[in-house]
């Protein structure tokens, strides 16, 4: 399945550096993951430590990654 980052996701990802390779494992075996109103999957998953959250968009070959950022105590 294709991954696209949207120019906003690009813009934080490495604002926070956060490896694409720690948001390919939360899409991929998340902890925990949710709906919202608009179809966009969040996504959950402790990676050293840390909650990293992803939100995306699915479509049939495709992932859109919207927006990644850890989540702090």
């Amino acid at each position: 399945m294709e991954i696209k980052f949207s120019i906003h996701a690009e813009y934080r990802i490495f604002e926070r550096k956060i490896k694409i390779s720690d948001i390919k494992s939360v899409i991929k075996n998340p902890d925990y993951h949710s709906y919202t109103f608009d179809n966009k999957i969040v996504s959950k998953k402790l990676i050293n430590k840390k909650n990293l959250e992803v939100v995306y968009k699915k479509s049939k070959n495709k992932i859109l990654i919207i927006t990644a950022y850890y989540l702090w105590k």
